[in-house]
């Protein structure tokens, strides 16, 4: 559905994203280097650095464009004024593959240089097609405009996914996670924050030990989990099963024009309006089918009420 979608505005996205590109050259200007590589329309990209950002956006080309920014102490600083002989730096590409990665040696941070303070982020321009791995120990992690795959990683970093389809894999073990606009098989996992999604179609799975869980204008097949907050889901469509679990907060439910599925509903308490149901409800539990049933909506909640509006 969201994908069809994809095709009819890419050429848009594609012309804001120029114009956006234009309108903030002056980061551009504050790069410590810049490396443009020809490549196919679908190359693998691969990037990593110690501690620092890595943003990947997806563009309508057959290059990939890496950005490296160096900042020391939260300042940018350019080659005349930072050494940075502590890190390994490899921008290169061998076939169809783009490497981008910065490692600190030794992984202590120490230096007479000051290398505990620097860090080094990757800005990546490269063809929506392309294949991406990202993993960084020190910062935030994004993509948009991706139509192939995503696999980031950090242990540090807040993760944000705009504007994709195919395979995508989010892992971080510190900061939130944040979904909008994204098509195909999406597995995100947070130890340390919220998770939000917005627009959100075929089969997706959301888990966090530390946060909320925020689902707004999905279609998926979806399962989401916390261990610590609380579960508020708006969906559009209810063609597949849907699980909501969470061990510390209240589940509340919207599902739009749903008249045939299957309820498995438990909490402290379960609020919701029964119609055309059939099978066994009491205060705290709810199992049955509305109408003929279908697909199943699956809320289970230790801590608190399950609330459901269909």
């Amino acid at each position: 559905m969201i994908e069809k979608t994809y095709k009819a505005v890419v050429a848009f996205l594609v012309l804001v994203l120029s114009f956006l590109c234009s309108a903030n050259a002056q980061n551009s200007d504050r790069a410590y280097r810049i490396d443009t590589f020809n490549t196919i329309d679908s190359p693998s990209v691969m990037i990593e650095t110690s501690g620092g950002a890595i943003d990947v956006v997806g563009q309508n080309s057959d290059e990939v464009r890496v950005e490296m920014y160096v900042r020391r102490n939260g300042r940018y600083v350019d080659p005349s004024d930072t050494d940075l002989s502590d890190f390994d730096i490899e921008i290169d590409s061998n076939g169809n593959t783009v490497v981008a990665k910065a490692d600190r040696r030794g992984r202590s941070g120490w230096s007479l240089f000051g290398g505990r303070n620097i860090s080094i982020s990757f800005v990546v321009y490269a063809p929506q097609g392309s294949a991406v791995t990202g993993n960084t120990s020190g910062g935030s992690v994004s993509a948009e405009y991706i139509m192939n795959s995503v696999n980031l990683r950090t242990s540090g970093g807040s993760v944000t996914l705009k504007d994709l389809s195919g395979e995508i894999d989010a892992r971080t073990s510190g900061g939130s996670i944040n979904v909008e606009n994204v098509s195909g098989t999406l597995s995100a996992r947070t130890s340390g924050g919220s998770v939000s999604a917005y627009n959100v179609d075929g089969v997706a799975d959301l888990r966090t030990s530390g946060g909320s869980i925020r689902l707004e204008n999905i279609s998926a097949k979806m399962s989401a989990r916390t261990s610590g907050g609380s579960i508020r889901a708006d969906f559009l469509s209810f063609s597949d099963d849907i699980e909501l679990q969470t061990s510390g907060g209240s589940i509340h439910i919207d599902i739009q024009n749903a008249s045939d599925f299957e309820l498995d509903l438990s909490g402290n308490r379960v609020n919701t309006e029964l119609r055309n149901f059939t099978g066994e409800f009491e205060r705290d539990h709810i199992e049955g089918r509305i109408g003929n049933g279908g697909p199943k909506l699956t809320a289970r909640t230790s801590g608190g009420s399950v609330n459901l509006d269909y």
